[in-house]
């Protein structure tokens, strides 16, 4: 008994531990972006930068809205377990214009796959809803 008692007790202290989400590490990332908007006639090319991404990022989920093109972008509902990740996002855009949705997908400490489903408001040019997968790939520390 005396045996049990403190082996017992070590296992339920590594719970928490297994339990906890990764946790992507802040750096310079290569992020790549495919955007596919319903009722465009033609695809649009896969746009890849660069973005440094900080520890607050990481910790207010900045780290899945970063964009070239898109400015003051707000996450909320952001929901982390295990490897899988979901948000709501509004973000401004180029013209005045709010890109809303919501985001799914996995991360891990060196990258993240995510998809996001939204609509523009108001619409651009007749095209309102769109489709983008964004992919992140840790290159190193921040320079």
């Amino acid at each position: 008994m005396r045996i049990l008692l403190p082996a017992v007790l070590l296992s339920l202290s590594a719970l928490p531990a297994a339990a906890a989400s990764p946790v992507m590490q802040p750096g310079l990332y290569d992020i790549s972006v495919q955007m596919v908007m319903k009722g465009m006639p033609m695809q649009m090319p896969v746009m890849t930068f660069r973005h440094c991404i900080t520890a607050q990022d990481v910790v207010d989920g900045n780290a899945y809205a970063s964009s070239q093109n898109s400015k003051d972008c707000k996450i909320s509902n952001l929901k982390q377990s295990g490897n899988a990740v979901s948000y709501d996002f509004s973000c401004t855009v180029d013209g005045g214009r709010s890109m809303v949705g919501h985001s799914t997908g996995t991360h891990h400490a060196t990258g993240y796959d995510i998809t996001m489903n939204g609509r523009f408001e108001p619409a651009m040019e007749g095209l309102t809803e769109f489709n983008q997968k964004m992919g992140a790939k840790r290159l190193g520390p921040c320079k």
